[in-house]
């Protein structure tokens, strides 16, 4: 986290869903951790369609304003029931939720939303507003999935790329803040006759690249991993299922033109815990 960060919010979309319950909960933790404040938003989108918002005669509290007005208040209710101590306020605020929560980025040291969203298909892993935001956020994403994951590691995938160099400092942040070690990954290019296929970190560039950027006075247990194999994404997924958070760079190296890597698609959809997405 850069020291402009330091000063900007932590801001969370909420919607009622248990994605969105999950993720209000991890960002006031992770706000109360990093000494942040927080910011629950709620985007509700009937005054587009419709000046009919209630309330219906004689009837109390009714209409679709105070059914959003209810839901806001829900979102931070519970993010000061999970930390007391968390310094929180709240935006109800007219528009679409990819629409808002980018524009919202640029005010936020970090944008935190749940997989899925109240709109979603059941079936789908990652919902089209959180895959929205990790391709156009100006801030870093949290797509979280556990907001007490189990004991792990930080696992950052490295490519050399700068959004990878970003990626190192913002995910050392992370593992110094909740006191766990980091783990450095880097999937160096397949050959199917070449003899690199096992963990070489000593020798990998792009591994000493990322070391290179760890703060010194960090108290910062570091792991190195480099792997040559032809699935870059199915390391990663494979990786992290011992970790408490993924952080990727939200493009690589071999990437042109896209605002989102295949990598960081592929492990959004399929890695079964958070993932946190940097530009």
């Amino acid at each position: 986290m850069s020291p402009a960060d330091a000063v900007k919010p932590v801001i969370v979309g909420y919607d009622s869903s248990d994605g969105s319950r999950r993720a209000v909960l991890w960002a006031a933790h992770h706000a109360v951790a990093t000494k942040l404040t927080l910011v629950v938003v709620h985007c509700w989108v009937w005054p587009f369609f419709t000046q009919d918002l209630g309330p219906v005669p004689a009837v109390k509290d009714s209409g679709l304003q105070s059914a959003a007005e209810r839901t806001a208040a829900e979102g931070l209710d519970l993010a000061k029931q999970a930390e007391p101590g968390v310094e929180v306020s709240l935006r109800l605020i007219v528009g679409f939720p990819s629409e808002v929560l980018t524009r919202l980025s640029a005010e936020a040291s970090l944008l935190v939303t749940g997989t899925r969203g109240l709109g979603g298909f059941a079936g789908l892993l990652v919902g089209s507003v959180s895959l929205h935001l990790a391709a156009s956020a100006s801030c870093p994403i949290a797509v979280i999935r556990d907001d007490r994951p189990a004991q792990g590691d930080v696992l950052v995938a490295v490519d050399g790329s700068p959004e990878s160099d970003r990626a190192v400092v913002q995910a050392a942040s992370l593992a110094t803040t909740v006191h766990v070690p980091l783990r450095v990954l880097h999937v160096r290019p397949y050959a199917r006759h070449a003899r690199t296929r096992l963990p070489d970190p000593e020798h990998d560039p792009v591994i000493q690249q990322a070391l290179n950027l760890l703060p010194e006075d960090a108290d910062l247990k570091v792991i190195e991993d480099s792997f040559a194999e032809p699935s870059v994404p199915g390391v990663i997924i494979h990786h992290s299922h011992q970790a408490i958070c993924v952080v990727l760079g939200a493009k690589g190296t071999n990437t042109l033109g896209a605002r989102l890597g295949s990598s960081v698609h592929a492990v959004l959809h399929h890695a079964r815990g958070n993932v946190l997405v940097v530009r």
